[in-house]
């Protein structure tokens, strides 16, 4: 499954649907495949997020160079949060929707 989130005066970007999940959970919203925000109700949800994102220890990997290292929740949550960030900025509301 896919999740596609999309500000109503921004862009659009589409995530894996576990991930997605867990962040919209951070965010304070359900974790439901659909959903949207209100204008006044985005910076909120930013905020949520980060708090959240900045609490969350992450996972040591190991030192070998071999293994394969997992993409922390930190980094696939920075394009959402910048989409966010920009919803704020230009106005409107913000949704996502599955793919």
């Amino acid at each position: 499954m896919l999740i596609e989130f999309e500000g109503e005066n921004t862009g659009r970007i589409t995530m894996f649907g576990d991930v997605a999940t867990k962040l919209l959970k951070l965010m304070g919203q359900s974790g439901q495949p659909e959903g949207a925000l209100r204008e006044e109700d985005i910076p909120e949800a930013l905020s949520h997020l980060k708090l959240a994102l900045a609490n969350m220890q992450e996972p040591e990997t190991e030192d070998d160079e071999e293994a394969e290292t997992p993409v922390s929740l930190h980094t696939r949550a920075q394009p959402l949060i910048e989409l966010l960030e920009s919803s704020i900025e230009k106005g409107g509301y913000f949704m996502w929707k599955e793919q």
